[in-house]
C-alpha cells in the first residue's frame, strides 16, 4: 500500500529463495538509473522495545546473512508490528482503509555476516522506532539506494 502511494513498483518474489520478499523499484530515473531495493518483511504481534528500538528476535542466522553486509542493491528488513488479533489488522469504511499498527525499517549493511549460519539459530536485531516506514521514508530508501544506511532525512 505504501509503495503504491509513493508511486513505486512493488513485486513479490516467490518462492523466497534468497531472503528477499519484495523488490521495490522507482518509476523515474534517479542518478541515471531506476532505483531499486530488496526487502525482507517480518510481522510481529508481541513487540518488545529496548532503548528506543524494537528488539526483534525472530530472524534466523541465514536470513540475517541475506541482509547483512554491503550489497550492490541495498537490502532492508521491514518489521511490521501487527495487532495480536488477525481481525484487527485492517479497518475499512467509505472514507478510509487503515492498517492496524505500523511498519519500521532497518539496514543491516553495516553488520558482518555470520560464519556458518543456521536456520535453527536466531539473531536479535534492533529496529529503531524512529525508522517508521511512511510514503516519504520508503521513497527516500529507494532514491537513496546507493547509500548503505538508508535515507538521510527519513
Amino acid at each position: 500500500m505504501l509503495a503504491a502511494a509513493a508511486g513505486l513498483q512493488c513485486s513479490p518474489l516467490t518462492p523466497d529463495c534468497t531472503g528477499v520478499d519484495l523488490d521495490i523499484t522507482g518509476t523515474r530515473e534517479v542518478r541515471e538509473d531506476f532505483p531499486c531495493v530488496k526487502v525482507q518483511v517480518k510481522s510481529w504481534s508481541v513487540p518488545r522495545e529496548s532503548g528506543g528500538s524494537w528488539r526483534y528476535g525472530g530472524l534466523t542466522e541465514k536470513r540475517f546473512n541475506a541482509l547483512a553486509g554491503p550489497r550492490r542493491i541495498p537490502r532492508f528488513l521491514f518489521l511490521v508490528i501487527v495487532p495480536p488479533e488477525v481481525s484487527e489488522y485492517s479497518y475499512a469504511d467509505e472514507d478510509f482503509l487503515r492498517l492496524g499498527r505500523a511498519a519500521y525499517w532497518v539496514s543491516l549493511a553495516g553488520h558482518a555476516k555470520l560464519t556458518e549460519p543456521s536456520c535453527e539459530r536466531r539473531v536479535p536485531v534492533l529496529v529503531p522506532r524512529q525508522n517508521l516506514l511512511t510514503v516519504k521514508s520508503l521513497t527516500s530508501l529507494c532514491e537513496d539506494a546507493d547509500l548503505e544506511e538508508g535515507p538521510s532525512d527519513a
